[in-house]
């Protein structure tokens, strides 16, 4: 009998584990791991915020949001007619609440009129206390405002509201 070679007392590989050593060769370009869901769903939000950004211009950039903050800083001020004045030529309307409340103090009728405009629009969203607050100030307007046109655009707007 002859003598055992050393190959055969080794333990041989199943076809299964060559057929993984083969999948595993260097000649092979390895696809990259798969990205866990929590980390994709990070990059998939980010980039939708950038597509976002985008589209909304000018408010979504940084100097909306210190220029929105001085104009409320500003309102009751000697500074508040100025300033409102630079952010709606700047900016246009705002779309948040506040800003909107804040610029109906605004001495400009055509401006005033598109607030109002503005914020009818958005009353369905609103909660209780803000649809009240909003009509209240539409009764005040429409007996204390100087302005002809502000009181009829006050007017037209509560007699949506009854």
């Amino acid at each position: 009998m002859p003598p055992k070679r050393d190959d055969d007392e080794r333990e041989r590989p199943s076809w299964r584990e060559i057929d993984q050593r083969r999948d595993g060769s260097s000649h092979r370009v390895k696809a990259p791991p798969p990205v866990p869901k929590a980390q994709a769903e990070v990059i998939r939000k980010q980039a939708l915020a950038q597509a976002e950004a985008l589209f909304k211009g000018k408010r979504s950039r940084p100097e909306y949001q210190t220029d929105l903050k001085k104009l409320e800083a500003g309102h009751g001020t000697k500074k508040f007619p100025a300033l409102a004045k630079k952010f709606l030529e700047e900016y246009g309307l705002p779309e948040e609440w506040g800003a909107l409340t804040r610029l109906l103090d605004y001495d400009d009728p055509t401006a005033a009129v598109a607030v109002l405009q503005a914020m009818a629009g958005q009353v369905e969203t609103r909660t209780r206390v803000e649809k009240q607050g909003f009509k209240g100030r539409l009764q005040v307007l429409t007996l204390t405002s100087p302005h002809p046109e502000i009181r009829r655009a006050a007017e037209d707007i509560l007699a949506k509201f009854e």
